[in-house]
């Protein structure tokens, strides 16, 4: 999922997780909450009704589930109280958890196979009888609404390792200033009624539209919404949705885009499920995909993303919603990403509908009139960015990135915000998950790559700066072949003259360009490193040579990021010796991003 934090979206907190290791990313599956919650996407196999169907045998028609990554915002403790996740959910669990731990550990073993992360410690019940829970979110196609499957089980509580789950001995509560003490277990909670968990779950996904428990459908435990209360558990359609039941009764597919289409192209996906993920071995389809742009003013498409984007609060940390209508700040626009299903559709071949469209993905703008700058123009900022887990690593992030940055480039661009004749000037990301600032970085330097003359394979096929050739035009990229790398010139910082030339150019930020560069300059030491032989000098003299390149590398960064973060600097309490410390660990965060890019790169150049 390529996310971003913004500002505008203040409704969570890192410091609200049960997140034992200070500065590394939850992954899906960890948690407690996590572990008993599925999205699930309506299959697109098959159009046959499933009523008669063993509950079995139609979960096995289901594309493979995900589940949440960030569940703090909706349940304390990222849990849900006196449940626990299926037998096989947990050691789902363990897995993922011995591996994060170790990661997060630099690679040595983070604790013993059967530990679980430490929200399961509150999954502990008042209750004799262990209660385990699985929640299955069935989303539609079109994901502005959903289905509520609750799976569940009792037995006799199981033995587990002393690392995760304390005893149930009863331990003398001792009280010091009004805080409780109890050795550092946690008390027993009450288990969590079904009204509860059905009512906390529908803040993170579209409308609900029916619920069932163990088979049996109850509609008492709806959450309350204008629709529902006087009975109504069925949404009236958009515009653009027909409500027509697949296989798994969750309602179908849009069957038209929502906004105006910039851009299609193809890419393979496994078979029926949807699923990008594609082996060697796997039966493979080639699928259209459809970039969109919609204007947030629009009501219909203001009453789509408000049902699409509880979506979010799974997968981007503090994850709020944002009122697309609301032009105070500027004005929104959504750029939509959907999978064509072709002709009548997948799921229901004897449809008469001409296309059938489900959702992969979103990326919200806001654009913002910046009067202050030279010229005036307007600023474009990425507020939330999330693709559906089953379309992660297929690309799909990148080519809206680059379809965004084209729109930005495009005149046509300037009429249809609403600063007509405004040029948009930057393209910016407002506080950026690290997942995201890996997708900028990777595309940006792709595109700076572009304007030197270099091939690049993602940007096969996409005309990256024919829409902004006036600036590149103008740009003189000589400076970086004035020096080779041996020479302690090529690190100098490179001037803001330059870098504003190229940030306006790529229509990015000033850090930004600073960034592609030093992407550059390293891929640069990297490609002469390996073009060195034993007939080129000595190899005492070659390692001295390798170490000043790399030294002046390093100092070339430090520089830059000295410049950047000065106050946090001057924030150190370990003075001198602080100072270079924190310098050296951000620098090799620095370099280990660089570096895993360029790798990326040349794998992609190498399939090529």
């Amino acid at each position: 999922c390529h996310s971003t934090k913004p500002a505008v979206e203040s409704g969570g907190s890192a410091a609200t997780m049960a997140n034992s290791t200070d500065g590394k990313e939850p992954v899906a599956g960890l948690s407690a909450a996590s572990s008993c919650i599925r999205a699930i996407l309506s299959p697109a196999s098959s159009s046959s009704s499933t009523s008669s169907r063993e509950e079995g045998e139609e979960r096995e028609l289901l594309p493979s589930p995900f589940h949440p990554v960030y569940t703090h915002q909706i349940f304390e403790n990222e849990c849900i109280s006196g449940w626990w996740p299926s037998s096989e959910a947990e050691q789902r669990s363990r897995r993922i958890y011995k591996f994060w731990k170790e990661e997060c550990d630099n690679g040595t073993d983070g604790g013993g196979a059967g530990e679980l992360h430490p929200s399961y410690r509150h999954c502990r019940c008042e209750e004799p009888e262990e209660a385990r829970i699985e929640v299955d979110v069935l989303l539609s196609p079109s994901c502005d609404r959903c289905q509520v499957k609750v799976r569940t089980e009792k037995c006799a509580p199981a033995k587990r390792n002393d690392g995760d789950e304390p005893s149930k001995k009863k331990v003398k509560i001792v009280s010091f200033g009004g805080e409780n003490f109890n050795g550092g277990r946690q008390p027993e909670q009450k288990r969590m009624d079904f009204k509860d968990v059905v009512r906390q779950i529908s803040s993170a996904v579209p409308p609900i539209v029916s619920v069932s428990v163990n088979g049996n459908r109850r509609d008492d435990l709806l959450p309350a919404t204008e629709n529902n209360k006087a009975g109504n558990t069925e949404e009236p359609p958009s515009k653009n949705t027909q409500r027509e039941e697949d296989s798994t009764g969750a309602a179908g597919y849009l069957t038209q885009p929502v906004g105006r289409v910039l851009k299609t192209y193809h890419r393979k996906t496994k078979d029926g499920t949807g699923s990008a993920r594609v082996k060697d071995d796997e039966s493979v389809e080639e699928s259209k995909f459809v970039v969109t742009l919609a204007e947030g003013s629009d009501p219909s498409v203001a009453c789509y993303h408000n049902s699409v984007q509880p979506l979010a609060r799974w997968y981007i940390e503090t994850a709020d919603d944002v009122d697309v209508t609301d032009d105070g700040r500027g004005s929104w626009k959504i750029m939509y990403l959907f999978r064509d299903h072709g002709e009548g559709g997948v799921a229901s071949p004897t449809s008469s509908r001409s296309s059938a469209l489900s959702l992969v993905g979103y990326i919200t703008l806001l654009h913002v009139h910046s009067p202050f700058r030279k010229p005036p123009g307007v600023i474009l900022r990425v507020c939330q960015a999330l693709i559906l887990p089953p379309y992660h690593r297929a690309g799909h992030g990148s080519m809206m990135l680059y379809t965004l940055h084209e729109y930005a480039e495009s005149s046509h661009a300037t009429t249809i915000t609403t600063f007509p004749g405004i040029e948009i000037l930057e393209v910016n990301v407002e506080d950026p998950a690290p997942a995201f600032v890996a997708l900028r970085d990777y595309v940006d330097y792709q595109r700076f790559l572009s304007i030197c003359g270099r091939s690049s394979p993602d940007t096969s096929g996409l005309n990256v700066t024919s829409k902004n050739s006036d600036c590149v035009k103008k740009l003189n990229l000589d400076y970086l072949m004035e020096y080779n790398v041996t020479n302690k010139e090529y690190f100098f910082p490179v001037s803001e003259e330059r870098l504003t030339s190229v940030a306006g150019a790529l229509k990015i930020t000033k850090r930004q360009a600073q960034i592609v560069h030093e992407i550059y300059k390293l891929a640069q030491v990297q490609q002469w490193k390996r073009q060195q032989t034993e007939d080129d000098m000595h190899s005492i003299k070659k390692d001295e040579v390798a170490s000043q390149v790399q030294t002046n590398y390093r100092l070339m960064v430090k520089r830059s990021l000295r410049s950047l973060r000065m106050e946090e600097l001057g924030a150190c309490k370990g003075g001198k010796e602080g100072q270079k410390a924190l310098l050296r660990r951000w620098f090799e965060q620095m370099s280990s991003h660089y570096c895993r890019l360029l790798e990326g790169l040349e794998k992609r150049r190498n399939v090529s």
